[in-house]
């Protein structure tokens, strides 16, 4: 039995035997009417289609209750003993057909122009979403996966159809339905009416209540729904590792812990909920078991005519039926409205400070003051100040965690610092307005990513307008022409996701030709050649060079030789400047930077295969084959 059998096999106990559940709920009391004041906010040019479509609907329950009337109207010509031509019949008979036919009708156009309102006002919500995520801070997404970001931004917003398309209009239409049925029974006799709708409010205290009881596990809920969602997108995203490692079982486990959880939260809320609704639907339907008696007695006491107590019969078996579609369309409501509530709250993450200004910049000179940054209460950057200048290359290096790329990711203000200053040109890089300073820096990531189009438009990417003759130049600069000519579609060669096709050192030149082609004054580029074999990474090298000219150019860089000609070199460790300089010069020094470069240059050459003719052990003792 294979570990990922084995996990199954262990999966079943986790209803039983798992470990405590936090049941406890941020949110004491859940907002049910949440996706209602999401969606409201996002309705600009649909309002008037959502009322026509509430009309609509409500002219389609007012005529689907005209053959109710027909069949009171014979049953009572019926009881009076009046004789039936068949002219009264098909009169009744076309009247009900016709009642049918436009009811189907209303319902269908208001079900039209309810849609268009759903997608429209979906639409113009993700666009915000969209448009808002844009403009948080990058670390707020650093400790979020994929997968949470997608439910919130796809999957949460698409429930809202639901509510839009058939909950508004239906919904309402259902009360002014239910409201006028009512009013009507009361008319007719206030007795019967009262007999007719006992069990309304009673049914409808246990739904809320029932409703109130499973509210106690929304929070829950949320939280593992959102587990379960990343966990699942992050198992298969990292499908191709576990498979290779044989850790199928092992990854799994993660993944169906969070979906054994999840179900778990809705077995115990089912069970919190279920008695109140299943109580609620006995009562709700039992009208005629309050009509029949107080009919008969009333009947018998010659209170009411026999025509009377038909109509009671008829219309009260149906008196219920807005009441169950309120109910559903509220469960719905109330359910959607618990990951609406998680949209919310996404659209009021404090988004960036942006002065929108544009700032005349004296140079651009990169100038870090006594700057402090960290997560939380924990700072990583102590005090760390130097000054990058234009028209140069400076190099920040430094042991893994030191916090170079932290450093790096400051200037485009992916995240503020909680001290010091910052500045381009002289100016405060939080006085410069987001635009600018995007327009200002370029920044070629460690992990390239290239969207799912041509190369043609990934380059351009960097600047949306380029022509053609500007795309090229770009990628010859970049050193990137020569592979993309020899594709079999150049330049319009699709990518797919991740742009697996193409090496790391020509992922890395693609990136760096955007870089080149948006033309910015400023350039970070992040262990540019992490993914570089020596021949792309010497192409590589000579982008950077390209990039240069003119330029304020900032490399993080592990690989020293790369970066053994920089004009600065910034030694970083623990978060501080401990060292600046040039290569010569801090190799001169004996401090860090040449301990760095002497533990370098030693591992580049350390051989792979044994010169002992007897079989040697590797560092952590492991028995090292013959044939290596």
């Amino acid at each position: 039995m294979s570990s990922f059998d084995a996990g199954l096999e262990a999966a079943p106990e986790r209803l039983t035997s798992s470990p405590e559940v936090n049941d406890s709920d941020p949110r004491d009391n859940p907002d049910f009417l949440a996706s209602l004041k999401l969606v409201s906010n996002y309705m600009d040019g649909v309002r008037t289609k959502l009322a026509l479509s509430v009309l609509l609907a409500t002219l389609s329950v007012l005529l689907d209750l005209v053959p109710v009337w027909i069949v009171y109207r014979i049953t009572s010509l019926f009881i009076a003993g009046d004789a039936f031509s068949f002219s009264t019949i098909a009169l009744y008979a076309g009247a009900a057909f016709l009642a049918i036919v436009m009811g189907y009708a209303a319902l269908g156009l208001a079900l039209g122009q309810s849609h268009i309102v759903a997608f429209d006002t979906i639409f113009n919500l993700r666009m915000a979403l969209a448009r808002h995520m844009a403009q948080l801070p990058m670390g707020y997404f650093d400790n979020r996966k994929s997968g949470d970001a997608k439910k919130l931004v796809v999957d949460e917003p698409e429930k809202l159809e639901l509510i839009l398309a058939h909950g508004l209009p239906e919904g309402i239409s259902a009360i002014g339905t239910w409201l006028a049925v009512s009013v009507w029974l009361f008319i007719v006799d206030w007795r019967m009416a009262l007999a007719s709708i006992v069990a309304a409010p009673v049914s409808l205290f246990l739904m809320v209540l029932g409703m109130r009881r499973g509210a106690n596990w929304s929070g829950a809920y949320q939280a593992a729904g959102a587990r379960m969602n990343g966990s699942i997108v992050e198992y298969l995203a990292g499908m191709p590792v576990i498979k290779i490692f044989n850790r199928t079982g092992e990854s799994f486990a993660e993944t169906r812990d969070a979906v054994y959880e999840y179900a778990e939260i809705e077995t115990k809320w089912a069970r919190a909920f279920i008695p109140y609704a299943g109580t609620f639907f006995s009562l709700v339907l039992s009208n005629l078991v309050f009509i029949v008696p107080t009919g008969l007695f009333l009947l018998a006491a010659h209170e009411i005519s026999l025509s009377a107590f038909a109509f009671f019969v008829i219309l009260g078996a149906n008196y219920s039926t807005p009441l169950l579609k309120l109910f559903n369309l509220f469960h719905e409501l109330a359910h959607i409205s618990m990951g609406s509530e998680r949209v919310l709250d996404l659209l009021a993450a404090e988004k960036q400070a942006d002065s929108k200004e544009h700032v005349e910049l004296a140079g651009h000179d990169i100038h870090f003051d006594n700057v402090y940054f960290g997560y939380d209460d924990h700072d990583v950057l102590h005090g760390v100040s130097f000054t990058a200048r234009q028209g140069e290359v400076t190099a920040l290096v430094g042991p893994s965690g030191s916090g170079k790329s932290t450093i790096a990711s400051l200037i485009p203000r992916f995240s503020d610092i909680r001290t010091g200053r910052i500045s381009i040109g002289e100016t405060d890089i939080r006085a410069m307005g987001i635009e600018q300073l995007m327009e200002t820096v370029a920044f070629v990531f460690q992990n390239t990513f290239l969207f799912s189009d041509t190369i043609a438009a990934n380059i351009r990417f960097g600047k949306p307008d380029a022509t053609d003759a500007e795309v090229e130049a770009a990628a010859r600069a970049a050193r990137a022409h020569d592979f993309i000519a020899a594709l079999p579609d150049g330049y319009k060669t699709h990518l797919g996701e991740q742009a697996g096709t193409l090496s790391g050192g020509e992922r890395q030149r693609i990136a760096i030709a955007r870089a080149i082609l948006k033309d910015a004054p400023v350039v970070v580029l992040d262990e540019a050649t992490a993914f570089a074999d020596p021949d792309n990474e010497a192409a590589i090298q000579e982008a950077i060079e390209a990039l240069t000219v003119g330029r304020t150019l900032i490399i993080i860089a592990h690989r020293l030789h790369t970066i053994a000609d920089a004009d600065q070199i910034v030694v970083i460790d623990k978060g501080r400047v401990a060292e600046s300089g040039c290569h010569d010069a801090l190799v001169a020094k004996g401090t860090l930077y040449a301990t760095l470069w002497r533990d370098y240059t030693a591992a580049q050459t350390i051989s792979l295969r044994s010169d002992h003719s007897e079989v040697g052990k590797s560092q952590n003792g492991l028995q090292a084959p013959e044939d290596m």
